[in-house]
C-alpha cells in the first residue's frame, strides 16, 4: 500500500465524508474524526477487509488511556505484518487524538479500504463489535430495548365495586333481612306536607345552578390545542437550527486546521528555499516555485526566460503587488 502517495486523491477527501463512510460501514454515529485515535475503528475496517484475521475479541472500544491505545494498534499492526501490508503505523502521533494525524490515517485507510473490499456482504458490525470491551454500547450501536408492560394487564376493580353495589341492593331490597328495622308509620298530613317542602326545595335550587357554556369551553380546548402544537414545532425547530450550529462549527474548525496544516507546510517550503538562495544554490526551479508562492490573487506571473545573478550570489528579490519579479 505503499503506492497510495501524499499526491494521491485519497489525501484531498474532506472531514465530512470521512466520517460519512466510517458511520455507513460500521453503523456507527460519530462525528469527530479524533475519535477514531483508539485504533479500534481501524481495527474493525480491517476485519471486514480481512475476514477472521482480526482477533475481534482483544479490541478494546472502551479504551481511554494511551496503553490502551497502544494495544488496539498492536493488534493492527500484526495484522499488518501477517497480511503482507506495507504500511508503519506512526503510533505515537496518532493516540494524541490530533486532528490532522488521524484525518490523514483515515484518509490513507479509505482509500486502501477501497482498493481491497468490493462488498462487504452481510457483514454485521455490531456482531463484530460487541466481542470486544465496551463494543456493544460504542458509538451509538444498538441497544436492546425492554418493553414496558401494557396498561390492559392491569388487574381491572371496576368490576369487583359492581358487584360490591349489586350485593348492597340486594341486600337493602331483601324484606327477610334479620336486621331489618320495623317500617315507621307517618301521618299523611306529614308526609304531604314533606313533599310539599321537597319539591319547594327542589324548584328553589334549580334556577341558582350554574351553567356552563359549552361552546366557551370547546374554544379554549382548541386554543390550548393549537399553542401546544405551536410550541411542539418551535422546539423540533430550535433542535434543528442547534444541531446545525454545531455541524457548522465543527466543519469551520476542521477547514481552519487544515488551513494552518497547509499554510505550515508552504512556509516550510519558502523557508527552505531562501535558505538555498542565502548560500548561494537557487536556480531556475527555486525562482519559478517563488514565483508560485508570491504570485498575486490577479494570477500567475509569467517567469522569466533567464536569471541573470549577479556577482555576490543575492537572493532574488520579490516584490509583492502587481509589480514584476526581478532577479539580482
Amino acid at each position: 500500500m505503499s503506492t497510495i502517495g501524499l499526491m494521491e486523491g485519497a489525501f484531498f477527501v474532506g472531514r465530512k465524508e470521512i466520517m460519512d463512510w466510517i458511520n455507513a460501514t460500521l453503523d456507527l454515529n460519530l462525528s469527530k474524526v479524533e475519535e477514531t485515535a483508539s485504533g479500534a475503528i481501524a481495527c474493525q475496517l480491517f476485519d471486514i477487509m480481512y475476514p477472521n484475521q482480526v482477533p475481534m475479541h482483544k479490541v478494546n472500544w472502551a479504551a481511554k488511556q494511551d496503553f490502551e491505545y497502544i494495544s488496539n494498534y498492536k493488534i493492527l499492526q500484526t495484522c499488518f505484518t501477517k497480511m503482507n501490508i506495507d504500511r508503519n503505523i506512526d503510533v505515537d502521533r496518532l493516540i494524541s487524538a490530533r486532528y490532522m494525524d488521524n484525518l490523514e490515517f483515515m484518509q490513507w485507510y479509505k482509500r486502501f479500504f477501497e482498493m481491497t473490499v468490493t462488498d462487504k456482504g452481510n457483514y454485521d458490525a455490531y456482531a463484530q463489535r460487541a466481542k470486544g470491551k465496551g463494543g456493544a454500547a460504542y458509538g451509538g450501536g444498538k441497544k436492546s430495548v425492554q418493553s414496558k408492560p401494557s396498561i390492559s394487564s392491569a388487574p381491572s376493580r371496576q368490576p369487583a365495586a359492581a358487584s360490591k353495589s349489586q350485593i348492597s341492593s340486594a341486600h337493602s331490597n331483601n324484606p327477610n333481612q334479620e336486621n331489618a328495622a320495623p317500617n315507621k308509620i307517618v301521618p299523611a298530613s306529614a308526609s304531604t306536607n314533606h313533599s310539599k317542602g321537597a319539591a319547594a326545595s327542589v324548584s328553589h335550587v334549580i334556577p341558582t345552578l350554574p351553567s356552563t357554556d359549552s361552546s366557551s369551553s370547546s374554544g379554549m380546548d382548541q386554543n390550548s390545542s393549537k399553542l401546544q402544537q405551536e410550541n411542539h414545532q418551535l422546539r423540533a425547530a430550535n433542535a434543528t437550527l442547534t444541531q446545525t450550529l454545531a455541524d457548522t462549527r465543527g466543519e469551520m474548525e476542521g477547514l481552519e486546521k487544515e488551513r494552518d496544516f497547509y499554510f505550515d507546510k508552504l512556509r516550510d517550503i519558502e523557508v527552505m528555499l531562501q535558505d538555498l538562495e542565502d548560500k548561494g544554490q537557487g536556480n531556475e526551479l527555486s525562482a519559478s516555485i517563488f514565483k508560485v508562492l508570491y504570485a498575486t490573487i490577479d494570477g500567475f506571473e509569467p517567469v522569466p526566460t533567464s536569471l541573470e545573478p549577479s556577482s555576490g550570489g543575492a537572493v532574488p528579490a520579490v516584490v509583492s503587488g502587481s509589480e514584476d519579479f526581478e532577479a539580482y
